[in-house]
């Protein structure tokens, strides 16, 4: 576990599961949702199904997905499972010129594809975090991929009293490949954020997030046009604003478990909203991605760049 504090920001890293940024805290406020303990994955592995293995090991934070951003999927000749596989292989920490007091550099080499990220976080000041990311293909062929940044926020960040702001005339459609019978919106159906339809023919406002609901939806902006999103709790008045390259992550999908839903996996025992950043839609992972045109590439023995900055206040 790696902690790096500047004033009043506290992140905390755990890069043993999967790099995961475990904790976001400003001044007494946990911004992330904790959804468990977290523990040593090699101790949850046994007899799990690659569709189960996220399920089981979800313990809330902000974690990142690569190269199968969603849903159980075969491509290239690779068995991938729910969100695989960055997030279920140890990352290291490394050093280097830039190494200093206010960041920690993580470091991972996939197995199953030849990808490699590198991954800086650094708080900038004291109420401002970079995430600068370098993806390498090890291989000489050109790579197909999806890449998914999903920070789960809850604790004093969410209640019934947050609101979440996109761009205006931000255009989604509701999730009609995975959705089940613990969502309450219409499949398919396309809109305006925020308001989008529910089965019952209702509106519902996706800005906000009420605590009388047992309901685990999905909604994607297919195409982003401009690179931010604000969270504001307006009673506790935390409010945290995300930029990011919109050449790299041109998609997002809202996640919103406000229960969850009945049964398994939830059980109707969580509260958290994603707002996730990524290269490709919808949720059912890469070969369907390739199919659509939506999946990024990158050149044989390539790199990519990119960015994230957040920002509370």
């Amino acid at each position: 576990m790696v902690k790096v504090i500047r004033s009043e920001l506290e992140v905390t890293i755990i890069p043993e599961l999967g790099g995961l940024i475990w904790s976001i805290k400003y001044g007494d406020h946990e911004l992330l949702h904790h959804h468990k303990d977290p523990e040593p994955i090699e101790h949850l592995r046994e007899g799990l199904m690659p569709e189960d293995f996220y399920n089981v090991v979800y313990f809330g934070g902000w974690f990142e997905v690569i190269p199968n951003a969603g849903y159980v999927s075969r491509y290239a000749g690779v068995q991938f499972g729910l969100h695989d596989e960055s997030p279920y292989i140890p990352w290291k920490v490394e050093y280097d010129e830039e190494a200093d007091e206010y960041s920690v550099l993580n470091v991972v080499s996939l197995r199953k594809y030849p990808l490699k990220v590198y991954r800086r976080v650094k708080l900038l000041n004291s109420n401002e975090v970079l995430i600068k990311e370098r993806l390498v293909n090890l291989s000489r062929q050109n790579l197909k991929f999806s890449w998914l940044h999903h920070p789960n926020f809850g604790s004093d960040l969410l209640s019934e009293y947050t609101v979440l702001e996109l761009p205006k005339g931000t255009e989604v459609e509701v999730d009609k490949y995975l959705s089940g019978g613990s969502s309450i919106l219409e499949p398919g159906y396309r809109g305006v954020f925020p308001m989008v339809k529910s089965k019952s023919g209702e509106l519902i406002d996706l800005s906000r997030f009420p605590r009388d609901l047992n309901t685990n939806d999905l909604v994607y902006v297919p195409m982003v046009k401009e690179g931010w999103f604000r969270l504001i709790n307006e009673k506790l008045g935390i409010r945290l604003e995300a930029n990011w390259d919109v050449n790299v992550f041109r998609s997002m999908w809202l996640w919103r478990p406000l229960g969850g839903g009945f049964n398994y996996p939830w059980f109707g025992r969580i509260y958290a909203t994603s707002v996730e950043l990524t290269t490709s839609w919808p949720a059912t992972g890469l070969a369907e991605q390739v199919k659509m045109g939506t999946a990024y590439e990158i050149q044989g023995n390539g790199e990519i760049s990119t960015w994230i900055r957040f920002k509370i206040t």
